[in-house]
């Protein structure tokens, strides 16, 4: 739990300076997208076996649901793309948060997981808005567009979940 916590915040400062300052390229955005799902789908799953709060048990659910259709959007825009690749996994930081989860139990599992998902949906959120507002290539850009609502209510309800004690 300690060493999730700088990690989680040292990625998102990088993230969020990194969005910030240029416009990032389309195959940077895609794999960021694509990672980010996959980390949410996977870390939503540990949370449907591993919590008994109702709260992180109905998020779960809403973000293995949500995050998988705007990953399936996302597939089908790729597969029809020579010029960009899906990651076939999360990031490393991303697969270290998820060993971390699963070595947790009841509530400092519980209370990893919500940090962990505050963490997340804020730093999707802000590379989604980003290319929402400023992204180059049109298709993917349409993409941003249509999955910020989503992510913004993900985002909305990760920092609504209570904080176990």
């Amino acid at each position: 739990m300690k060493r999730l916590l700088p990690i989680m915040t040292a990625t998102l400062l990088w993230s969020l300076s990194a969005t910030a300052q240029t416009a990032m390229p389309p195959q940077d955005f895609v794999h960021k997208t694509a990672a980010s799902t996959m980390f949410a789908v996977e870390s939503a799953t540990l949370a449907l076996h591993k919590t008994i709060s109702p709260e992180i048990k109905s998020f779960a659910h809403r973000l293995a649901n949500d995050r998988g259709t705007t990953g399936s959007s996302l597939r089908q825009i790729i597969a029809k793309r020579s010029d960009i690749a899906l990651p076939e996994r999360p990031d490393g930081h991303q697969l270290d948060v998820l060993r971390d989860l699963a070595a947790l139990q009841g509530p400092d599992f519980d209370r990893a997981y919500v940090s962990a998902q505050r963490q997340a949906q804020e730093e999707s959120l802000a590379v989604i808005a980003a290319y929402a507002e400023g992204g180059s290539d049109p298709e993917l850009k349409a993409f941003a567009e249509k999955t910020l609502p989503t992510l913004q209510k993900l985002d909305a309800e990760a920092k609504a979940l209570p904080k176990p004690q």
